[in-house]
């Protein structure tokens, strides 16, 4: 009804581009702290993410992970997020999204029930399917585990 006051969002910019990497970045933040802690390995996966994304957008590590922090704080619904990964990622894009959640998941070698559950709630919520999401999670399941 009032989408016209939305933002319209476009990866011709550079700007642009980094508010759609943003946009997973948030997602992946939120599963880390989902289980009240964002442990060391969990926020060295984000700063990696955050690594490749920032000369692309020219802004610094640091300020991008206040970028999150306050994305994270204030946001009351994940949902436009969701809204913009399913306007703008093709689902190669998704199911690498989905990977990423699944590495942030698994970073600290314990899989949280709220963890998992938002990881499958977002999959859901960007049309991936179930097999999809188990395929993947058991992948980075396994290679958390080769890394132990």
């Amino acid at each position: 009804m009032f989408n016209f006051f939305k933002k319209k969002v476009s990866i011709e910019t550079k700007e642009d581009k980094f508010e759609i990497e943003l946009t997973a970045l948030v997602l992946a933040y939120e599963i880390a702290r989902s289980d009240g802690d964002i442990s060391e390995p969990e926020l060295e996966i984000l700063l990696k993410e955050i690594k490749k994304i920032a000369p692309i957008v020219n802004k610094e590590e640091g300020a991008i992970l206040e970028i999150l922090e306050k994305f994270s704080n204030n946001s009351v619904s994940f949902h436009e997020f969701i809204e913009d990964i399913n306007k703008e990622y093709s689902k190669n894009e998704k199911l690498s999204l989905i990977t990423i959640l699944w590495g942030v998941a698994f970073a600290d070698s314990i899989l949280d029930v709220d963890e998992e559950r938002l990881v499958r709630r977002i999959a859901d919520l960007i049309h991936i399917k179930d097999i999809d999401v188990l395929r993947i999670k058991d992948q980075v399941k396994q290679l958390n585990i080769s890394n132990l």
